[in-house]
Parts: structure tokens; C-alpha cells; sequence
């Protein structure tokens, strides 16, 4: 075999993993926007970009769920059923607790029943007021969703391109030269 063919196969190889980490980043990255072909829409998107859009629409649900107010004093039923399900599992717990257990029962429900009383009055209060009005007073939805935007994607992107391109390139260029020194051995034996 020349040795020219061996050169050649080595920076084949090389070229090979570069490309293939390369790809990586650009499979991650690009396409921001969802591709057209034939006017139809096709499902092909960075996976950044894909979890970026789910990651906004469960925020999205759950920020309306669980902190936002509704307008003009509306009951939010999710809401309730949460604060409902964390009382009873403070509740719960509250029962199981040895200390209580090791109380008479003229002082057990007496305590059971303030420590209901308060954890009811202090949930409602914390999930009704509390953490809406905090939401609403520094602007936790438009920061939140800021996060997320197109703009700081590219920031993103920016900063992992500069920090990732050059280790991957130098884990594809040895992973090329691996790859070369075994077709060489496998040449060789064959």
C-alpha cells in the first residue's frame, strides 16, 4: 500500500469526526425556525430550539395555574385543588407525628385542630395573595419568558459555540485519528 493512501485515510478520519461533532452543534442549534417544503411546514428544529418552545408552554400553563390571579376575583380550580391537596398532606403528616401521639387527648386535638387552622388560613393566603402579588410586583412572568426569548437563544448559542466548537473539534479529530489507526490495523491484517 503507498503511503500517500495512508495519509489520506488518516485525514479522511479526521476530517470525519470533526464534521460529525460539528454537526452536533449545528443539529442542537439550526434550524431556529421550522423549514418549509412545498408550503408545508416541516417538523425538523434545533433541539434547543424544540424544548425552548415545550419548556415555554408548560411555564406558560403553569404560571397560569398556580400564580397568576384571575381577573375580577374568579375561582382558579387548579389552584384549589392544590391548596387542598397540600393541607391534607400536611394534615397527614401532622397526625403521624410520635410527639402527638405521646400527648392526652384533651391537649391532642386541641393542637390538631390550631395546626389545621393555621396551615388552611397560611396556604390560602400564600398561594391567593402572597405569591401573586410577589409575581406581579418584580415582573416574574416577562423575566421568565425574557429568559427563554430568541435573543438570549442566541446568546446561548454564541456562548456554547465559543466554549464547546474547539473540545469537540479536538474529541472528533481524535476520535478521526482512532478511527485511522484502526482502518491502518485492519488494512495491515487484510
Amino acid at each position: 500500500m503507498p503511503w500517500y493512501l495512508i495519509i489520506v485515510i488518516f485525514i479522511l478520519n479526521i476530517l470525519w469526526g470533526i464534521g460529525f461533532f460539528y454537526f452536533l452543534l449545528l443539529i442542537v442549534f439550526h434550524p431556529r425556525k421550522k423549514l418549509q417544503l412545498f408550503g408545508k411546514e416541516l417538523p425538523i428544529v434545533g433541539i434547543l430550539i424544540f424544548y425552548r418552545n415545550k419548556l415555554a408552554k408548560i411555564l406558560a400553563d403553569k404560571y397560569e395555574t398556580y400564580i397568576e390571579r384571575y381577573p375580577g376575583g374568579v375561582v382558579n380550580v387548579k389552584k384549589e385543588e392544590f391548596i387542598l391537596y397540600i393541607y391534607k398532606k400536611i394534615q397527614e403528616w401532622t397526625e403521624e407525628q410520635s410527639f402527638l401521639k405521646n400527648l392526652p387527648s384533651f391537649i391532642q386535638k386541641p393542637v390538631l385542630s390550631f395546626v389545621q387552622v393555621v396551615t388552611d388560613h397560611l396556604l390560602k393566603e400564600l398561594f391567593r395573595n402572597f405569591i401573586p402579588d410577589l409575581a406581579e410586583r418584580y415582573e416574574i412572568r416577562e423575566k421568565i419568558f425574557e429568559l427563554i426569548s430568541d435573543k438570549n437563544m442566541r446568546f446561548i448559542e454564541d456562548k456554547a459555540k465559543y466554549y464547546l466548537t474547539k473540545p469537540l473539534v479536538i474529541t472528533g479529530a481524535s476520535f478521526g485519528l482512532l478511527f485511522g489507526l484502526l482502518n491502518l490495523i485492519l488494512l495491515i491484517i487484510f
